[in-house]
């Protein structure tokens, strides 16, 4: 614990003092740079006014070499001047370019002379030089850096001379500056850092640890009794007032929520209760909502099978009707047909009737005829015995009476055969007259069934054509029936569908109940690991 509280208060110190120090070392930084860029600017206007001054005292000197033509003394007037110091270089150049004399050992730099060039013209009364501050070329003797000065000899005619300041001297008086600045800068900054870590000690640290303190005490003794003192103004003596009032908040508020977690927990008995209770009459609603179901299928079935056979009905009453018309039909044609058979028979038995008389008549006149034969034969009988008596005169006579007398008897056995066979006629006729009366009777008698049986079939016909009727209305009650069935179905789907929307959200409710129980309970175990009082 004490590793752990030296390890916090540490980091807390290290991150208040850690911005003081950056924010220090980041101004001494920018402290020193922009004193290093101003010393710069100041060391390199100073160097190039003494190159001036020099570049013009030697510029007057090698205009009277020069014209003198005395080129030993203006090498020795710029050796003499090469000793000053911060002087890098002195060469002395004729209008042509040509250098005439230097400073340098071994060699004279390539290039140089392309450097700072003078033109006619460029040089005024108030700018009686010309300044370039930055050259920097190789050379055999080490790397050149300088502030090149160019002063005009004879105002450019005889030629120029140039006079290098080193920038090493500058630079060498800079980096001696910044190290001054940087040492002093740090003996500040750690001087900064060690009073705000103080500071931080003192003001920051010592009342966090009190807090610290007490909040590891709540946490591991969950005493809210605990009393956090401060005497302090500022925003930390703010954050442990308010800590304080906070503690003294979460009292009360552990009270209320004792108070409320005793309520939660009768809600909560109440609520398992309600909810096993209606769990179990979801159950009960569920196995009769599925016996209903059950039976509604049944009742489907049933009903498919009633609509299939009243449609089977329904078709055969159609066919029975259609027979019966046809049978209606037949009937009245054998009505017409027997009705049309009577009155021939009628007429035949009238024609027979006829036949009949003729019949007789015919025998009445073979009977004459058998009498007029009789009475031939008689007749030749007495003509023979009167012959007889006449002797031969009589012969003749004789001989035709006996030919009568033949013929008579020809007469009288054809009369009999006649009336054989006219007697078997009429026998025969009296037979077929017999027989036409019984048929007439058999056929009106016959008539009178297919009469009574066609009135039968239209009573049957009318009795199928209800029936048909009613097949149909039973077929249409049924298609009804079927429909209605079937909204029964998707009302029974609906309601299903809603019978386990309902266990869904009764299982959700004794989740929500478990749960609820779980976090009073978990909120009894919070309240009663904390000490109000």
């Amino acid at each position: 614990m004490t590793a752990r509280k030296a390890k916090f208060h540490g980091g807390l110190g290290l991150k208040l003092v850690a911005p003081t120090a950056a924010v220090t070392a980041l101004v001494a930084l920018v402290m020193v740079m922009l004193a290093s860029s101003q010393v710069d600017r100041t060391l390199s206007s100073s160097s190039a006014s003494k190159g001036e001054a020099i570049a013009l005292s030697l510029a007057a000197a090698a205009e009277q070499s020069l014209v003198q033509s005395n080129s030993t003394a203006l090498q020795s007037a710029i050796d003499s001047n090469k000793i000053i110091g911060g002087v890098g270089y002195i060469y002395v150049q004729d209008g042509d370019g040509t250098i005439l004399a230097h400073t340098f050992s071994p060699a004279f730099p390539k290039g140089l002379e392309q450097k700072n060039v003078l033109e006619m013209g460029t040089i005024s009364s108030a700018h009686r030089v010309q300044v370039e501050r930055a050259v920097d070329l190789p050379w055999e003797g080490g790397r050149l850096r300088a502030i090149d000065v160019a002063a005009p000899v004879a105002g450019g005619a005889l030629g120029t001379v140039h006079v290098g300041m080193d920038r090493g001297d500058i630079e060498s008086n800079v980096r001696a500056l910044q190290r001054t600045m940087a040492f002093w800068g740090s003996l500040v900054a750690l001087l900064g850092i060690a009073l705000g870590a103080a500071v931080a000690a003192l003001v920051v640290i010592r009342p966090v640890r009190e807090l610290t303190r007490v909040t590891r005490l709540i946490v591991r003794d969950g005493d809210l009794t605990l009393a956090i003192k401060s005497h302090e103004r500022d925003e930390l003596g703010e954050l442990a007032h308010a800590f304080s009032a906070m503690v003294k908040n979460l009292r009360g508020a552990l009270d209320k929520l004792a108070v409320a977690n005793r309520d939660l927990g009768s809600l909560t008995a109440e609520l398992n209760a309600s909810a096993n209770e209606q769990t179990r009459n979801a159950t009960r609603q569920a196995s009769a909502l599925q016996q209903t179901h059950t039976t509604a299928k049944e009742i489907e079935q049933t009903s498919r099978l009633a609509a299939e056979k009243a449609a089977r009905v329904v078709s055969d009453a159609e066919r029975a009707d259609e027979l019966g018309r046809q049978g209606e039909d037949a009937i009245e044609r054998t009505v017409s047909g027997l009705t049309a058979i009577r009155s021939e028979v009628s007429e035949i038995a009238g024609g027979i009737q006829a036949l009949s008389e003729r019949t007789a008549q015919i025998a009445g006149i073979t009977e004459t005829v058998k009498d007029l034969a009789d009475q031939s034969n008689m007749l030749a009988l007495n003509a023979a015995i009167d012959a007889v008596r006449s002797g031969e005169h009589g012969k003749g006579f004789a001989v035709v009476a006996r030919e009568i007398r033949s013929l008579a008897d020809q007469s009288i056995a054809s009369t009999r055969r006649v009336r054989e066979v006219l007697d078997d006629i009429g026998a025969g006729i009296r037979r077929v007259a017999a027989m036409s009366q019984a048929g007439a009777q058999k056929i009106e008698g016959g008539l009178e069934q297919v009469r009574a049986s066609g009135a039968s079939l239209s009573q049957l016909s009318g009795i199928v054509r209800d029936n048909s009727s009613s097949a149909r209305q039973i077929a249409a009650a049924v298609s009804q029936q079927n429909a209605g069935i079937a909204q029964i179905f998707s009302a029974m789907g609906d309601l299903s569908k809603m019978m386990n929307e309902t266990m869904a959200s009764i299982e959700a409710t004794s989740g929500a109940a478990s749960r609820l129980e779980s976090v009073s309970s978990g909120a009894a175990d919070v309240v009663k690991s904390y000490r109000v009082a």
